[in-house]
């Protein structure tokens, strides 16, 4: 191809690009009148067995016809495709409509009559008199077609999921992967089935509280199965990952939550979604959290670790936070020792009564060099002092408590006592 044949091609790419963004544009200064005829021709189609909606179904209809047509439009201007958001408020939307008694058929209607009415928004909002839009407009059918389906597809399969065990894996899919058999090819398989994407990285948490008991499929008391419903509900909506499908189901009385990651840096981030997690629930949990564990055979270390940080988060009423066993490793070795636990508590009071009584920072000094690993001159720049005076400190610390900083026995008596002052203060928050 020439130079001047490939600037032509370049030219006429750029100006059908333009045709598309513009149509776009009116499309979204005018997404308020076309949503809310999408919620009109929604419900004037709704069947004779269909649950005529109320004010706060409507409202939920716009805000869901609005999300759809601003992530339509991004597609359009080339910004991005329909994200992930977009796809886990289409779950969502379709899982609370099976509580609202809205046929599967008729959501699926529904997507269809959202892509009519954006098509003909389409047509009436491109120039057709103009070839460049007019071009562009048959090709942005096509795209309006590809959201129906990828809209219909997702809505499906999460209505599904919802009807058949209220949004919760299967015992028998969960019990194997629990049990580390995630890589066999029939929970392969299976997975494919249900629609789940499977991770490579997994972080088991166990979510236990008064009001969960029972297993899925048992006969439940009413208020049990309500109380459940709600906690998956609001799980849900507080966690979601961005690396493939968030897992849910009960077992032993535990909400088992498989929430794949990365790697280890997005567990801070998790652990603050599980605050916020603790803190939207109706009911008081505690949440058991592992290691970030590689591997799907993996997650049987995990959701071993993730119940036993459950059980002592429990056992010691720690609530509002995710737990794992470094939070709690102390305790759990202490709890067969109660001399031990007595030497320990009583190893830096000396410690604090001196700070108390003189304005001196002796524990800080030692959580510090606990803290730079033992390093003088890090633990000097933690505390903004010069490295000479930790070392006078540290003197200090050995004459009040009579363990030696610098001795390796002495030194772990030392760290243990503040875990367990760590931990004592938490629980007394």
């Amino acid at each position: 191809m020439s130079s001047g044949n490939r600037k032509s091609s370049g030219a006429v790419h750029h100006l059908h690009e333009e045709a598309v963004r513009a149509i776009a544009e009116r499309i979204a200064a005018q997404r308020e009148p076309i949503a809310r005829q999408i919620v009109h021709r929604f419900n004037a189609q709704a069947g004779a067995g269909e649950v005529a909606p109320d004010d706060a179904l409507r409202r939920e209809q716009l805000a869901f016809s609005l999300e759809s047509i601003d992530a339509f439009v991004e597609s359009l201007r080339g910004t991005e495709p329909p994200t992930a958001t977009w796809a886990a408020s289409i779950r969502e939307t379709a899982a609370r409509r099976v509580h609202q008694r809205v046929s599967l058929g008729f959501f699926l209607h529904a997507a269809r009559i959202w892509g009519v009415t954006l098509w003909d928004a389409v047509v009436a909002n491109a120039r057709i008199d103009r070839p460049g839009e007019r071009e562009a407009a048959i090709e942005i059918a096509s795209g309006v077609m590809r959201q129906v389906d990828l809209l219909s597809q997702i809505a499906m399969d999460a209505y599904l999921d919802e009807i058949t065990n209220r949004g919760l894996l299967r015992r028998d899919l969960l019990d194997a992967l629990i049990a580390g058999h995630g890589e066999s090819e029939d929970v392969q398989r299976h997975a494919r089935a249900l629609h789940l994407i499977l991770g490579e990285s997994y972080v088991v948490l166990a979510v236990r509280g008064a009001e969960m008991h029972g297993e899925v499929g048992q006969d439940e008391p009413l208020a049990s199965r309500v109380a459940l419903d709600r906690i998956v509900e609001t799980t849900r909506s507080h966690l979601r990952p961005s690396a493939a499908s968030l897992l849910a189901g009960v077992r032993d009385g535990d909400l088992v939550i498989l929430y794949p990651v990365r790697g280890p840096g997005e567990m801070e981030a998790l652990r603050l979604a599980c605050a916020e997690l603790a803190e939207a629930l109706s009911v008081d949990v505690s949440i058991g959290m592992s290691a970030c564990h590689r591997g799907l055979r993996a997650i049987a270390t995990g959701y071993a670790e993730a119940r036993d940080a459950a059980a002592l988060a429990n056992g010691l009423r720690i609530r509002g936070r995710a737990v794992d066993l470094d939070d709690v490793l102390v305790d759990h070795m202490l709890q067969g020792s109660p001399h031990a636990r007595r030497i320990l508590e009583g190893t830096l009071a000396p410690l604090n009564d001196y700070d108390q009584e003189h304005g001196t920072v002796m524990l800080a000094t030692l959580r510090a060099y606990v803290r730079a690993h033992f390093n003088l001159t890090r633990s000097a720049k933690i505390l903004s002092v010069h490295p000479n005076t930790v070392v006078y400190r540290l003197r200090r610390i050995r004459e009040l408590s009579g363990r030696d900083p610098h001795d390796v026995d002495d030194l772990v008596v030392l760290s243990l006592a503040l875990k367990v002052l760590d931990l004592r203060a938490t629980l007394e928050s």
